[in-house]
């Protein structure tokens, strides 16, 4: 009996309850793929039949089902009907796009034979529509189901002891949102962890995967994880037909800026810059001051309203004025509607916030009008004239005090590279109930992968965080 096999035998019952729950789930590996394309097909069908009959297109039925015929076939050539969780829906959006030109050349070429019943616009209609559709239809599964499928076909998370931190681990578990087996690899024994997992040799994995049904390997290179290591691993795999994927060690960049390249016979994978710079980047800015703008003018009745409703239920100005942090340390006046009586600050051992900023859940400060407007962040509509000034941006970090820069830590301070916004990816992820920590990850994730779609999703997910009202106090 293998080393492995002596370590499996005395695992936790707590560790060998878990593998049998997930070798309980069944996974039909086919499924998946299957009924992405037969989706695909029926919505092809379903817009050709309707554009032929609307007489949009002239196509005959015969040339209807070459286009379909190249359409499933290229779908199927750049790994669209791929069913995995683990990889990013921009990048499945990016195999169907990648599909659509695909059919557009084949298609075009296709119409050199049948001239006279397809005709090259009527090819590029409609590979436009069916990548719409292809697009929706996965984007729709990855939100309405990724959570299924992912309790159904878990990752199995492979490195060495020192990799696999318990940390580590929640954390992925927090992120995939499903059960997330261990396979510590071992090449020594006295180097295993015991908190960690279930213990492998190399060549144990792949079928310590196929028995809980795993939907793909992730692998973490390490000290007991090497290259000639991850080259076996991934042999054995592919004998399984078991996506594999390899952890590049590079946290907080997103997928979309990683981008494999071959040098010399070497495998690297690029980082690309950050698309702060650029044409882009000065479109989105300046689309959000005259949003902005545009947006104080429809909204200034009601603005006058709040402020006639502030000034009668409490002494002082409607309009509170701060200093706040922006853009490279560059100051300014921050506008927001007051939702506090003038009274001392409560000091630093009523804290509730964990870290650098100060928060409290039950400011006694707060009157009742502006717990109302906190509640649905009614109180930040004056920052509109913020970002039409160009202090801020719709979408960025959370607008610094100058007292909590002083305390930034290096990693923190990178959140003043690009000007603070009224959502950001911190407003929609739980506000203040998120710890400190947690508020700095997200922040750099946004300055370090920004870009337009990303903006487009959060100011999307901003009216049901402030319906939600998570974190607003």
């Amino acid at each position: 009996m293998t080393d492995a096999a002596l370590v499996l035998q005395t695992a936790s019952a707590d560790q060998k309850r878990a593998v049998d729950t997930l070798e309980s789930s069944r996974v039909l590996g086919w499924t998946a793929p299957t009924a992405l394309l037969s989706g695909d097909f029926a919505a092809a069908i379903l817009t050709g039949v309707l554009g032929v009959q609307s007489g949009w297109f002239a196509a005959s039925p015969v040339a209807l089902g070459v286009l379909l015929a190249l359409w499933v076939t290229c779908l199927v050539a750049s790994h669209a009907a791929d069913p995995s969780w683990v990889e990013s829906r921009p990048r499945v959006c990016h195999h169907v796009v990648r599909a659509g030109c695909s059919l557009a050349l084949t298609g075009t070429a296709a119409t050199l034979v049948l001239a006279d019943s397809l005709a090259p616009r009527e090819v590029f209609v409609l590979a436009a529509l069916w990548v719409a559709l292809s697009c929706a239809l996965r984007l729709a599964v990855a939100s309405l189901g990724a959570g299924a499928a992912r309790a159904s076909r878990p990752l199995v998370v492979v490195g060495d002891g020192e990799q696999l931190s318990p940390h580590a681990l929640a954390t992925l578990e927090r992120r995939v949102g499903g059960p997330v087996p261990v396979a510590q690899v071992v090449t020594d024994a006295s180097a295993r962890r015991p908190d960690v997992g279930v213990a492998l040799g190399v060549g144990d994995v792949a079928g310590y995967a196929r028995r809980v049904q795993a939907g793909a390997v992730v692998a973490i290179p390490g000290p007991g994880l090497d290259a000639a290591s991850l080259r076996h691993l991934q042999w054995e795999l592919e004998g399984i037909r078991m996506p594999f994927y390899v952890d590049p060690g590079m946290v907080g960049v997103a997928s979309t800026r990683l981008m494999p390249v071959d040098v010399g016979g070497l495998s690297l994978v690029r980082i690309r810059a950050a698309q702060r710079r650029g044409l882009s980047w000065t479109v989105i800015g300046w689309a959000g001051r005259v949003t902005a703008a545009v947006g104080l003018a429809i909204l200034l009745p009601a603005l006058v309203l709040i402020a006639v409703a502030i000034r009668s239920t409490s002494p002082g100005p409607a309009i509170y004025r701060q200093v706040r942090v922006g853009q490279h340390g560059r100051v300014f006046t921050i506008y927001k509607f007051r939702t506090m009586v003038a009274a001392p600050r409560p000091t630093l051992v009523d804290n509730d916030f964990d870290d650098v900023l100060f928060k409290l859940r039950s400011d006694p400060r707060v009157t009742p009008l502006g717990r109302c407007l906190r509640r649905y962040s009614l109180d930040e509509l004056p920052q509109l004239a913020n970002v039409m000034l160009g202090h801020m941006r719709l979408v960025g970090p959370r607008p610094a005090l100058p007292e909590e820069v002083t305390e930034y830590s290096e990693d923190a301070r990178r959140r003043l590279v690009v000007k603070p916004g009224i959502t950001g990816l911190w407003q929609v992820s739980g506000r203040s109930d998120l710890s400190w920590q947690e508020t700095v990850r997200l922040d750099l994730h946004y300055v370090d992968n920004w870009s337009p779609w990303l903006d487009l999703a959060i100011l999307c997910r901003t009216p049901g965080a402030i319906v939600g009202h998570r974190g607003a106090y």
